[in-house]
């Protein structure tokens, strides 16, 4: 079977308990998930894939200038990633914090969004959807598993970018707490 652009989401990163149930969701809903080096090495398909999951490990991150440094580092990593994306595609960069979890980090993790966001326009000439999730509470890796299938798979219309907190996932899409967000 030939996988199309379109189904193919790209993995990168850390590997995160939270992350553990997606690639079982996704196959369940026809979409395949490749590591990103794997895809660069032996692509699939021509062409780009619908979306990119990024795990960042901050948990030994007791400072917020420490997540600060620590996401500059893996901007440019994302930033470089997008080239392998298509047209409206999503952007995930799924966080498990540390110790520096105060009203401070959201603020850093919603410029990350829209820095990731601005720059796939301006590197790449694509829109994306930019979303950063702070995962560290996240009891229930499946349903974020769905949030995220659901979300890639979604027509809905949400912002652009913005950063997310695991309890605004609970009772609804990605796209909804992002709009929710928003206003």
């Amino acid at each position: 079977m030939r996988v199309s652009a379109s189904s193919v989401v790209l993995r990168r990163g850390d590997s995160l308990d939270c992350l553990n149930e997606f690639e079982a969701e996704a196959t369940g809903h026809g979409i395949l998930t490749r590591e990103f080096e794997d895809f660069v090495l032996h692509p699939a398909d021509p062409g780009a894939a619908k979306a990119l999951i990024v795990g960042v490990d901050l948990s030994t991150c007791d400072r917020v200038r420490e997540v600060k440094r620590s996401l500059r580092r893996i901007e440019q990593q994302i930033d470089d990633s997008c080239a392998l994306l298509e047209g409206d595609a999503h952007v995930y960069v799924i966080i498990k914090g540390g110790a520096a979890r105060s009203s401070r980090v959201l603020p850093i993790y919603e410029t990350l969004a829209e820095k990731l966001h601005a720059l796939a326009g301006s590197s790449h000439g694509i829109e994306i959807t930019s979303r950063v999730i702070d995962c560290t509470d996240c009891t229930d890796s499946s349903l974020l598993a769905r949030r995220i299938v659901g979300d890639v798979s979604s027509a809905e219309d949400g912002t652009p970018a913005s950063a997310l907190i695991w309890h605004e996932l609970a009772d609804s899409s990605i796209s909804q707490a992002a709009l929710s967000d928003y206003l």
